[in-house]
């Protein structure tokens, strides 16, 4: 397992870093169980936990880059991508050529992380003050 924790910056006017990594994390759930199948019954949201930096207050969504994510035949990445406004058009383009390319199949969750993400392993993490020694 290759724990991965995505600090979201707060980059789309109007969205907290929470708001923001909360939205993303449900279009990754999206992937797998998009709106089109979802039903009123459907209680899971959201894919992967999300930490709260104790000083800075903003949010890491917690992955494993090793993880196969399902994708689902008839996703739609269009919120998804109006998420990530930081990462180029040309990158965006080749997200949409591979998650078609893997429709009905999995990719590695490694795989969907844009370029312009900050990757911070556990040490790094712990480094950062992500944890406080304190928790109390």
């Amino acid at each position: 397992m290759a724990t991965v924790y995505l600090p979201v910056e707060a980059t789309i006017p109007g969205m907290t870093s929470a708001e923001r990594a909360e939205a993303i994390d449900a279009e990754v759930w999206a992937l797998r169980r998009p709106d089109s199948v979802r039903s009123p019954q459907d209680i899971t949201r959201y894919y992967y936990p999300r930490i709260t930096h104790p000083t800075t207050g903003q949010v890491a969504i917690v992955g494993d880059t090793e993880e196969n994510v399902k994708i689902h035949p008839d996703v739609d990445l269009t919120k998804l991508l109006e998420l990530l406004p930081e990462v180029p058009q040309a990158e965006k383009d080749g997200l949409v050529m591979f998650i078609d390319a893997n429709r009905g199949g999995t990719v590695p969750f490694g795989q969907l992380i844009p370029s312009t993400s900050t990757q911070l392993t556990q040490v790094e993490a712990e480094a950062e003050g992500w944890f406080p020694d304190d928790p109390l």
